[in-house]
């Protein structure tokens, strides 16, 4: 009895200490921010929580911006801005985002991968498409670079050929090659698809264990010869015994995990109901049909519905109207697709009743909610002039837009010419302004809501 009542004194006495999920960090007018919600918000932002949780004032700092994020979408709720039709509108696509984002995220991280991998050795012969002339930097014209090319060719032919002799590639690697890699013997580790150009792969791919290539590839601004040691097929279960090197292996797993999410993403735009019309689409045509999933159909009165409200947006927060290529059209268009179709399989995989998908979804769509409310009512006054943006050429023209330049003996101090700033200057400037204001509009925001911490149930130092 005696004992038990110790361990009962010892345990009263240290819950004090503990650290508990509905411990209080923070409070404001009608709400409060416990343990639990502000790791869970570092969880879903992505922090580095263990790195946060040591310094007591980058609590303070993260803990102002949940409050703020929360506070802001009470604002919004007040004003009903989240009831209006551009934000109902916009929020469709938010939700679409964040369910192709999570399927993709948890695909990623199934580690159900299968892929074949080479081990690879390179001699990277280094192509210059530049000369120095009076300590100026000119580009080769095209016939000087095609020049510059043979010569390296050559260079790496001689190369096979002591190869061919019996020559060890790594001490080749050692002795020629122009990369990094040469110092561990052209060693680049294991290459998979998608890692390198389609060259570059296609020709590792093309060879057996320990052959190397009797050409030499031209690829980008280099010229190369590749040896392959050993091919095996990756999977979750022996990648850590094929690749011991720690920082490559979590590399390969990225990679892999990568293709996986890029591989179901391409099975599902090839489902036998979706149409997908975006490369010859008629933009000029309203009626004319860019994508149909199932009954759903997408045209390009929808797409432009959407660059318009998207250029609209811009221009509410003083960003300059760039236009908008077909190019770029059809980019927006294949991600619509993309996100759709991603959308559609989370649901039928019913990752949507999934506790942490519904949590995630909260965390997110009030972010969205926060932060639109932001952009579009704290920050829609901001404006850059023209007079502004001369003001701020004129006042740093020293500093920031005066080059060196070489004229003959000499080193000339010259200006960039204004229009060729103009446009940069001007985005420069309302970013600046942007930060100023949400900075002042979020501290009187904590301070009408009598936001405060409490630090003695912060962590670290």
């Amino acid at each position: 009895m005696k004992r038990l009542s110790v361990i009962l004194l010892s345990f009263i006495i240290l819950l004090p200490g503990c650290k508990r999920a509905t411990d209080v960090l923070a409070s404001y007018t009608g709400g409060r921010i416990t343990r639990g919600e502000f790791y869970d918000w570092m969880d879903f932002r992505n922090m580095p929580k263990e790195a946060i949780l040591k310094n007591k004032s980058q609590q303070k700092s993260q803990l102002e911006q949940l409050a703020t994020e929360k506070l802001a979408g009470q604002e919004a709720k007040k004003a009903k801005f989240d009831q209006g039709e551009d934000f109902r509108y916009l929020n469709d696509f938010f939700k679409q985002n964040f369910y192709a984002q999570y399927l993709s995220k948890a695909v990623s991280t199934e580690g159900a991968f299968k892929e074949k991998a080479a081990k690879v050795r390179i001699i990277k012969l280094m192509v210059r498409n530049y000369k120095i002339v009076n300590n100026r930097r000119i580009n080769l014209t095209g016939d000087e670079l095609e020049s510059a090319f043979k010569e390296k060719v050559d260079k790496a032919k001689s190369i096979i050929s002591e190869l061919d002799k019996g020559a060890s590639f790594e001490e080749a690697a050692k002795k020629h090659s122009e990369d990094f890699s040469k110092r561990k013997g052209g060693d680049i580790g294991y290459v998979i698809d998608g890692m390198r150009s389609k060259a570059f792969t296609g020709a590792v791919f093309s060879l057996k264990e320990g052959s190397f290539t009797r050409e030499p590839l031209k690829e980008g601004n280099a010229v190369y010869i590749i040896q392959v040691e050993d091919i095996v097929t990756m999977t979750g279960d022996n990648i850590d015994d094929v690749i011991k090197d720690k920082s490559q292996q979590m590399g390969m797993k990225r990679r892999l995990m990568y293709n996986s999410a890029a591989k179901l993403q391409e099975k599902l735009l090839n489902t036998k109901d979706i149409e997908n019309n975006i490369d010859k689409a008629d933009l000029r045509n309203p009626a004319a049909p860019v994508y149909k999933i199932g009954s759903k159909e997408f045209k390009v009165a929808d797409l432009n519905k959407l660059i318009d409200f998207i250029a609209k947006r811009k221009k509410g927060m003083g960003f300059p109207d760039k236009g908008v290529s077909e190019e770029d059209k059809k980019k927006t268009a294949k991600n619509i697709l993309q996100q759709e179709a991603l959308m559609r399989e989370a649901i039928r995989r019913g990752l949507d009743k999934e506790e942490k998908f519904k949590k995630e979804l909260k965390f997110t769509m009030d972010y969205y909610l926060s932060g639109t409310y932001q952009t579009e009512i704290v920050l829609a006054d901001i404006k850059v002039t023209p007079p502004d943006v001369r003001e701020y050429y004129n006042k740093n023209l020293e500093r920031m837009f005066s080059r060196n330049l070489k004229e003959g003996k000499k080193t000339v101090k010259k200006p960039v010419p204004f229009d060729t700033v103009r446009n940069s200057i001007e985005y420069r400037l309302v970013n600046i302004k942007r930060s100023e204001k949400i900075k002042s509009w979020a501290d009187e925001l904590l301070k009408k809501n009598k936001f405060k911490i409490n630090d003695s149930e912060l962590e670290g130092k």
